[in-house]
């Protein structure tokens, strides 16, 4: 397989000019396009001299508060489990779940009672036929769900 100068640039992008982080599949082919090409070992020393400047730069120290912020947070995670609620932010979970059940309860009671019938007039006849007898199968000639 041989390898473009623009496949070896984007591996460089990638992998850095260190050859031992480049995939071994690739390998190969990057050493040949060296070998052979003086724009791909131009590259090579530009990545390289990137790599040394990345290499020589100090990782940043986190400040103080970053620290203190960061270490208190199993503190107030312990203090909320043995408080023993749930919480959304500073509000208790408990009035939520509670409007949750309360509607997926009045949701089920009128789907499942005649609280609540669709029904369809037809203008021409002024006939009214519920439309719940068709989707459920209780339609007087039998044919459900049409």
């Amino acid at each position: 397989m041989t390898m473009t100068v623009e496949e070896f640039r984007n591996l460089l992008d990638a992998w850095g000019a260190n050859p031992g982080r480049w995939p071994n599949d690739r390998l190969t082919a990057a050493e040949a396009l060296l070998a052979r090409s003086a724009e791909a070992r131009l590259l090579l020393a530009g990545e390289a001299a990137f790599d040394a400047l990345l290499a020589a730069t100090p990782a940043p120290v986190p400040g103080a508060a970053l620290l203190a912020s960061i270490m208190a947070i199993p503190e107030s995670t312990r203090q909320a489990r043995k408080a023993g609620r749930w919480s959304f932010g500073s509000a208790p979970a408990l009035p939520h779940f509670a409007g949750l059940a309360a509607a997926a309860l009045l949701g089920f009671y009128i789907g499942t009672t005649s609280l609540f019938q669709p029904t369809l007039s037809l203008a021409a006849d002024g006939e009214t036929v519920n439309i719940s007898d068709y989707v459920f199968g209780d339609s007087a000639d039998g044919e459900a769900g049409q």
